[in-house]
């Protein structure tokens, strides 16, 4: 199988936070997150998991949020446990179930949460020294939402949940 991809001359969403470095405005993410959820609900319906949603795999070009980078991405199948899983995604946007081998659609529905939480207060939810403790804060602690906009607060609650089965079934769900 092949995927060619565009060429995108717009810039990666990961740059946006050197602008705007205690978030976005809540118009402005609520737009890029539901563009974002489009796109990741049309790659889902055609059976593909991204697996690396982050920043700087999603474009803004002329006013177009473009997700682009799929060389982690992997059709969807029955098995959804395989040994590559355990090693693939970048460690601030990984999902709890990562760590088992899990991977399904669940998996993109919480990094675009961290990238929505990202958007909305200009830093991830968790941090830490090395990737083991940012790892580890996505399988037990909760995200602090107390600088989230109240109309957000509903939706990040779902998606970063810790459970994939509480999380949205589909991206565009709640769009």
């Amino acid at each position: 199988h092949w995927v060619i991809m565009e060429y995108v001359a717009g810039e990666p969403l990961n740059v946006v936070p050197n602008r705007h470095p205690n978030g976005l405005p809540s118009e402005l993410a609520q737009q890029w997150f539901l563009a974002m959820a489009r796109a990741v609900a049309y790659l889902h319906d055609h059976g593909i998991v991204h697996r690396d949603l982050k920043p700087g795999n999603i474009f803004l070009e002329n006013g177009i949020l473009k997700i682009g980078d799929y060389g982690l991405s992997k059709c969807i199948s029955g098995s959804q446990r395989t040994a590559q899983t355990q090693s693939v995604g970048t460690v601030y946007y990984m999902a709890p179930e990562i760590s088992t081998g899990n991977y399904n659609r669940q998996i993109d529905v919480y990094a675009a949460g961290v990238i929505l939480y990202e958007m909305l207060t200009g830093r991830v939810p968790f941090d830490g020294e090395t990737a083991g403790e940012i790892l580890m804060k996505h399988l037990t602690s909760l995200a602090d939402f107390s600088k989230i906009p109240a109309p957000f607060v509903s939706i990040l609650d779902r998606v970063l949940c810790k459970n994939p089965a509480r999380r949205f079934a589909r991206m565009n769900e709640n769009s």
